[in-house]
């Protein structure tokens, strides 16, 4: 890869791909739903979607996760309370006017589970026709939660938004320290921050 990866910001695969300079990339949809909105039709037409490669552990993360909060102060806590209920209860309308960008938490969220997911993907028009159902492959069968095989808590979230695994290659991939001096600092720094919410009595 060229040096520029070790300055990506969010939007750099988009960008890269949009712009021709990458023919793969590990990307939500918005590489593809990008393409559809823009005047390259002839790329979006031609753009594809994949599965989580073979290999020994078959699983990927999700690339964002939605979670809903009522602050303590919220002025109507009951109204946001029944707001949060009833859109996990019935998720059809928030998955597809989010374009396919937002699962259900759970199969039964929307009404006749997955099948009546892989139906509603299966109905967009963009070319190649169908391409969009494999994210219901993908969310079935090879999606789990950041912490896997363990749950997502304080601990994983400030590791996962504070980029230590990202961090922790490119030192190696940079020849700026060894695969062994990188992980004992990342295990020292992992290690200091779960002691920190370990205090706080939340892990």
């Amino acid at each position: 890869m060229t040096d520029e990866v070790f300055a990506w910001t969010a939007a750099s695969n988009n960008q890269a791909f949009l712009a021709g300079r990458l023919s793969v990339a590990l990307n939500a949809i918005s590489i593809v739903r990008s393409a559809e909105k823009g005047s390259n039709q002839a790329l979006a037409d031609d753009t594809w979607l994949a599965s989580i490669p073979r290999g020994v552990m078959r699983l990927g993360n999700e690339h964002v996760m939605g979670v809903y909060v009522i602050w303590k102060f919220a002025k109507n806590r009951e109204a946001a309370r029944k707001y949060v209920i009833d859109q996990q209860l019935n998720y059809r309308p928030h998955f597809v006017r989010s374009e396919f960008y937002n699962f259900p938490p759970w199969t039964g969220a929307i009404k006749g589970g997955f099948k009546t997911i892989r139906k509603l993907a299966a109905q967009d028009t963009h070319k190649p026709k169908g391409k969009y159902t494999i994210l219901t492959t993908i969310a079935e069968k090879y999606t789990t939660n950041p912490g896997h095989p363990g749950h997502s808590n304080a601990v994983i979230d400030e590791i996962f938004q504070s980029f230590m695994i990202p961090q922790m290659f490119a030192q190696v991939a940079q020849g700026k320290t060894s695969p062994a001096d990188a992980v004992k600092a990342f295990d020292a720094k992992a290690r200091q921050i779960y002691r920190k919410w370990k205090a706080q009595g939340l892990v």
